[in-house]
């Protein structure tokens, strides 16, 4: 069984690629044949999304109400597959996952509307270690808190850096609770690869270096399996029920509000294109204040394509240019545990290779803004594609890892420059204007909201609350 768990990993990604894979060509085609006509979201959504759906991987269903709260808080990224089907067990509806196991109040299966929270399966497993790790930190003289790490006295533990972040961004206490020991070293049995961890009352964080700047950087440990094991859940695949499709996330129409910040230039006198520190500083702080979560791109993109966890009050943070003054933006926001995503124009950029890896080790993204900025609405489609692929294998080349987002120079774009970038292996294309509304079907020109560097707070917290 821990074979095969630890196995599902790599079909997971698949799927989340494949699906991914599908959505850009198919609305590459649609932009080339159709004039980039798009159906609205109502027509789109016309067919109601599945109640119960099936995994071959492993030979289980996965219904209401936990199917809803699985593709809610990260799906097959953060839970993994089900390990077996929804039962009732000491008085609950549970149902096994790789990494978790689910529970709801009996007589719940089919119904959406049912709580669904994770069992404290960590507390469960860790029951009696003595290690150094769990013991709490002396209340009486608490570590400094900074803006990377908290300090949770319920349970006299820190919470720090990656896994904060990994903390906040999917689902925080509700989902994870609070953290049961601090950051150690410990050896996987299945791999006997030593691995940094974090136990938290209902899952173990890991930290996997190998995959260091994407979405798998920080995974949930196989503790689902491992409490199956426990209590002897039998988990041998069963028959598809008759009707019952295979789980895929084109299955579920998926729409939402996300403000997309576009910054460019910081500095001093404040102008449409640059925005003085101090202003900048004064945003950031009111949106920790007012409860605003930064994503990166790829975990925007990831909700909307894969059913990737969404903060509630996220936010995305751009940079368009790469100008040597943004990296004092990406300080203040490092120091705020903010992240935010950096358009880069290889051609002509003032942040060189060691700058942007720079930006990459604060956590933040680097995007690709074409070679020479021009105006790729003016120019032939063989240009075009010169722009969008030269400016990512660029960029790829300096950093050492993908560049999986675009954004269009001056905002301009139409079908056939859409089409063409969408064919040029990136993942998703940023328009400059159009609102907060983002859907499937404007994967390769999501909306972002302009903020002049001259806007008082209160336009700025106008365009993040009401846009």
């Amino acid at each position: 069984m821990r074979r095969l768990a630890r196995g599902h990993l790599t079909a997971a990604r698949a799927i989340e690629g494949g699906a991914a894979v599908r959505w850009q060509v198919g609305l590459a085609i649609l932009a080339l044949f159709c004039s980039f006509a798009v159906l609205p979201l109502e027509a789109a959504s016309a067919q109601a999304a599945p109640s119960i759906v099936y995994f071959p991987a492993t030979g289980h269903h996965l219904a209401e109400p936990f199917l809803s709260f699985w593709r809610n808080h990260g799906g097959l990224r953060i839970f993994g597959y089900p390990l077996s089907e929804a039962h009732e067990r000491e008085g609950l509806l549970v149902q096994y996952f790789e990494r978790a196991r689910m529970e709801a109040p009996p007589g719940c299966w089919g119904h959406a509307d049912c709580p669904v929270q994770l069992t404290r399966i960590a507390a469960l497993l860790t029951a009696g270690r003595t290690d150094p790790a769990f013991a709490p930190l002396s209340l009486q003289t608490p570590p400094p808190e900074t803006p990377l790490r908290r300090f949770c006295p319920e349970t006299g533990h820190l919470l720090s850096y990656g896994f904060l972040r990994f903390w906040l961004r999917n689902g925080g206490l509700p989902v994870f609770g609070y953290p049961i020991s601090e950051e150690f070293s410990e050896v996987d049995p299945v791999t006997g690869q030593t691995l940094t961890v974090q136990y938290f009352e209902r899952a173990r964080f890991e930290w996997h270096p190998e995959a260091l700047g994407t979405l798998w950087e920080v995974q949930l440990g196989r503790l689902g399996a491992d409490l199956a094991q426990r209590d002897g859940i039998d988990t041998t695949p069963v028959p598809r029920q008759d009707g019952v499709p295979d789980y895929d996330p084109a299955l579920f129409p998926r729409a939402f509000r996300l403000p997309v910040l576009m910054y460019h230039d910081i500095g001093e006198p404040a102008a449409r294109y640059r925005i003085p520190l101090w202003r900048l500083e004064q945003q950031l702080d009111w949106l920790l204040a007012n409860g605003y979560v930064t994503i990166s791109l790829e975990q925007a993109f990831e909700a909307l394509l894969a059913d990737g966890p969404f903060p509630e009050r996220a936010i995305v943070i751009t940079f368009d240019d790469g100008t040597r003054s943004q990296l004092t933006a990406a300080r203040a926001l490092a120091v705020r545990n903010m992240t935010a995503t950096f358009f880069v124009v290889p051609g002509r950029s003032a942040l060189g290779p060691a700058e942007l890896r720079e930006l990459r080790t604060m956590g933040h993204e680097i995007g690709s803004h074409s070679v020479t900025h021009r105006a790729l609405t003016r120019l032939d489609d063989g240009a075009v594609r010169w722009e969008a692929l030269a400016s990512r294998q660029q960029l790829e080349e300096w950093l050492g890892e993908p560049v999986r987002f675009f954004a269009y120079p001056g905002g301009e774009w139409d079908s056939r420059v859409a089409a063409i970038v969408a064919l040029t292996g990136y993942h998703g294309a940023m328009a400059a204007w159009g609102g907060t509304r983002w859907t499937r079907e404007r994967r390769w020109a999501e909306p972002r909201i302009e903020i002049d560097g001259r806007f008082a707070l209160d336009r700025f917290t106008w365009y993040v609350e009401r846009f």
